[in-house]
């Protein structure tokens, strides 16, 4: 357990500058005293070591300091500092209060709700320092309860304007305004990427640049046909998970998962190329067959006997791609095939590959490597997959039913349900975290309740005890 009781609140102040210069002159001397020291025993092992012939069993453990949890970014300032924080530097710049980052160019705010901000002690925009009174204001309003509360409720206002059909075309001017002060207030207390804890450095606070950037981009350009780029104004409403905490840990919760999804996206990806590449080699131009007319019914046909042309056969090919010409069964042109099993056109047609385009405005098909593992995606998601299957049956015969019997099993029983898995687990892990670390904050405030009433119980026995003195030496006086 952390010993609370060495740290002192102090404002931040120009001694503190120092004080920070100082500390981080220590820690470069102390390391390299320490690289000059390990040198020093590395060169004497290796002369001892070459003198016995035995390799040295000396090692050195060095423990790398950790910071606090308890005093991280966001969380509340224990009990037992509480008690001691000063009401008047609430809502003040502070000298470092976890010694891990005491030689790093950082101060602490700390709000009434006792929350812990960090800021950069360096310039903010290179202009104001962090005693420059506009900053001290910007920091003084983004760390008051009441400016997340603001930026709340300007998200969800804008979200009921944008559900209205015939909105006012102010609105936008006036939120993209309070968009753009809370970013300047952002940028003002903290700086804006250079440094730790600037505005850029919180990925959350990239979704702010964004819409902000486009909305000027939407306001002052003229975009023409790219004025679809007005869309993004929804991604105003994703701002509400960078003010609610609550969010924010589902959505981290949520990209966690998505990391531990890295070896079961290649293993699916791998075994999506294997069936792609296969059923390229099988379907590639299966589903543009069509039944046509034999070259002897095209001869024969009343339609073209009093016509005049050149009935040779490579102008029979040729007419052959015009869709008229195709068999039709209602209204939708027949897939056909030669294979055993394939479905077989009517007596007088034949059937023919590469006429017209594929199913499904030509999204369906294994012509390429493309379309192939676009194919196999819908298989393994069961998107209307039946439709696919028909299909490829009617060109290519029924025996082919072990192609999409091996990639369902596979993809859609085996790979879809281990990442259902795999993202279940990651949300356990991190329900399970969650779970510890409540725990501890429990275990943290009991005991930090306890040593409070043990200070209480002190200063009775305290002054009970001096009492008792007193009483004795009045006692010894009076006789």
């Amino acid at each position: 357990m952390m010993d609370y009781k060495s740290i002192v609140f102090r404002e931040f102040t120009q001694e503190s500058f120092r004080r920070i210069k100082r500390y981080r002159q220590e820690d470069a001397d102390r390391i390299a005293a320490k690289r000059l020291e390990q040198q020093t025993i590395h060169a004497g092992n290796n002369d001892k070591n070459h003198c016995t012939n035995k390799p040295s069993n000396d090692r050195h453990t060095d423990h790398k300091p950790v910071p606090n949890k308890e005093l991280a970014v966001g969380r509340t300032l224990p009990r037992l500092l509480q008690n001691k924080f000063p009401v008047e530097l609430i809502g003040k710049p502070i000298e470092e209060i976890d010694s891990y980052y005491r030689a790093e160019y950082i101060f602490v705010v700390i709000n009434r709700n006792n929350t812990i901000f960090r800021f950069s002690a360096t310039s903010a925009c290179f202009i104001f320092s962090p005693f420059n009174c506009f900053r001290r204001l910007a920091i003084r309003i983004l760390t008051h309860s009441l400016f997340s509360t603001f930026v709340m409720i300007t998200i969800l206002s804008n979200c009921v304007f944008m559900t209205l059909k015939n909105a006012p075309e102010a609105t936008e001017y006036v939120f993209t305004v309070i968009y753009s002060l809370e970013a300047l207030t952002k940028c003002i207390a903290r700086g804006f990427i250079l440094q730790k804890y600037t505005f850029l450095r919180d990925p959350w606070n990239w979704l702010d640049f964004i819409v902000i950037t486009l909305a000027y981009i939407t306001f002052f350009v003229n975009l023409g046909k790219v004025a679809v780029l007005r869309t993004f104004r929804v991604l105003r409403a994703l701002k509400t998970v960078a003010v609610i905490p609550g969010l924010k840990t589902i959505v981290n919760a949520l990209v966690q998962s998505f990391i531990s999804l890295r070896d079961v996206s290649v293993l699916s990806s791998f075994i999506l190329s294997i069936f792609a590449l296969i059923g390229l080699q099988l379907y590639m131009g299966a589903l543009r067959q069509k039944c046509v007319p034999t070259y002897e019914s095209f001869l024969n046909s009343s339609k073209f006997s009093s016509v005049e042309f050149n009935r040779s056969y490579e102008f029979y090919v040729k007419e052959m791609h015009i869709e008229t010409y195709w068999y039709q069964k209602n209204k939708i042109y027949v897939l056909c095939g030669n294979a055993t099993g394939s479905v077989k056109c009517p007596y007088g047609y034949v059937c023919w590959k590469d006429r017209g385009m594929n199913p499904d405005f030509g999204y369906t098909s294994f012509d390429n490597y493309g379309w192939a593992m676009l194919s196999c995606f819908r298989l393994m998601t069961q998107d209307y997959w039946e439709s696919l299957y028909l299909l490829v049956l009617s060109a290519s015969g029924r025996y082919h039913f072990l192609y999409f019997l091996a990639i369902i099993f596979f993809g859609s029983f085996y790979l879809i349900n281990l990442i259902l898995a795999i993202v279940s687990m990651s949300y356990l892990g991190q329900q399970t975290l969650v779970e510890a670390e409540n725990e501890e904050r429990e275990r943290r405030k009991i005991q930090d309740d306890i040593e409070l009433e043990n200070e209480e119980v002190q200063k009775v026995l305290e002054a009970q005890a001096s009492l008792h003195a007193e009483n004795s030496l009045v006692y010894e006086d009076a006789n």
